[in-house]
């Protein structure tokens, strides 16, 4: 159990980080004004949970087979200090690419076709929000190394990537649970949560990646 307990201690800073990021945190509220909002988000929902699963699991799985060879700890803290270190470069540049101004913050055009989003559609625009985005691809490399390389049994190893894949996929749960609870009525607070995240999702991004990349890397030194 204490193992289980460090494993899911050292990946809760990356799930809080993934669930900060604000691209899927967008693009649900958008699918959320979608005219089969609640169907669509519920969608949006399910791929969400599987790409964030998908990665962790698949990196988890790899690192552990690094882990029981030969040449364990040398590879999985160079990987640890890869991964750290690509991530304290995007934050930089999240940070030099940041907004200065309310006019200055806009969305990628392909948002802008969010809003019409099919149930089927909304599965596959999470699912690759979770997987093709370079920011969360490294955030959830980062965490499957770091469950792979605790030498976990096979279920207790499930059981923190649960854990971790709840916790980075609250973010957009939490609106999906209030529109099919509370439908229209939430329907301005979801125009506003979106406006504060297009402005300010720069900047909050870049500090926590440069935070969990710092981490990664002095993770990876110290098994070296």
């Amino acid at each position: 159990m204490n193992a289980v307990l460090e494993a899911f201690g050292a990946v809760l800073p990356v799930a809080v980080a993934v669930a900060l990021s604000p691209f899927p945190i967008i693009a649900v509220v958008l699918v959320l004004l979608s005219p089969a909002g609640r169907s669509a988000g519920l969608a949006f929902l399910a791929g969400r949970v599987v790409g964030v699963a998908a990665i962790v699991l698949l990196v988890a799985a790899i690192s552990d087979l690094i882990e029981r060879s030969d040449e364990s700890s040398p590879a999985v803290a160079v990987l640890r200090i890869l991964v750290g270190a690509a991530l304290v470069v995007l934050a930089v540049w999240k940070w030099r690419g940041r907004p200065r101004t309310d006019d200055d913050a806009t969305l990628p055009a392909w948002m802008g076709r969010v809003e019409g989003s099919t149930p089927a559609g909304a599965v596959r625009l999470a699912f690759l929000l979770s997987v093709a985005n370079p920011k969360e691809l490294l955030l959830g490399v980062g965490a499957g190394i770091t469950i792979g390389s605790a030498g976990l049994p096979v279920a207790a190893t499930l059981t923190v990537a649960a854990g971790y894949t709840v916790i980075a996929c609250a973010s957009v749960a939490a609106p999906v649970v209030a529109f099919v609870v509370a439908g229209e009525r939430i329907r301005g607070r979801l125009d506003d949560a979106r406006a504060i995240l297009v402005r300010h999702n720069a900047a909050i991004m870049s500090v926590v990646l440069l935070v969990i990349g710092a981490a990664l890397i002095g993770g990876g030194l110290g098994a070296l």
